[in-house]
């Protein structure tokens, strides 16, 4: 007799608190990408915008892959998106000082970059390297020139 194993995700990512948070961030900085500093900074905008689609895409694909190793796996691409946008946001901010809301930006990332690390540790408890202690830069790196 033939067993055939039903696939089922491990989450349905819609009814996911950070995917909801994740795509409201995205829609903000659809929003702010139609600002006219980007007509001249094409590659800042696209980037921009790239990378913070990322984040719940990544989430959702990796809500639905049915392993928590393989969620765990998308959840730190989706972690690292987000990352990447926050260092544009700080960019923008150097670029054109005052003119972009960077400040209510980088604190919506923080929160969505603490609700991946809490999903990331419920869901791969033994193996979770994203803790509150790791959130920040490691302790004994330089800055770079």
């Amino acid at each position: 007799m033939l067993t055939v194993k039903v696939f089922r995700p491990m989450y349905n990512f819609t009814t996911l608190r950070v995917w909801q948070a994740s795509q409201g961030f995205f829609l903000k900085i659809h929003e702010l990408s139609y600002h006219s500093f980007f007509e001249r900074n094409r590659y800042l905008q696209n980037q921009l915008l790239r990378a913070s689609l990322s984040v719940p895409l990544n989430i959702a694909e990796g809500a639905g892959r049915g392993r928590s190793k393989e969620f765990a796996y998308f959840l730190r691409i989706a972690r690292g998106s987000l990352d990447e946008v926050v260092s544009l946001l700080f960019i923008l901010e150097k670029l054109q000082p005052q003119v972009f809301p960077v400040e209510e930006l980088r604190a919506e990332a923080s929160g969505i970059r603490a609700a991946i690390n809490a999903l990331h540790g419920k869901i791969s408890p033994k193996t979770s390297k994203l803790s509150n202690s790791q959130t920040s830069e490691h302790p004994n790196s330089q800055p770079r020139a």
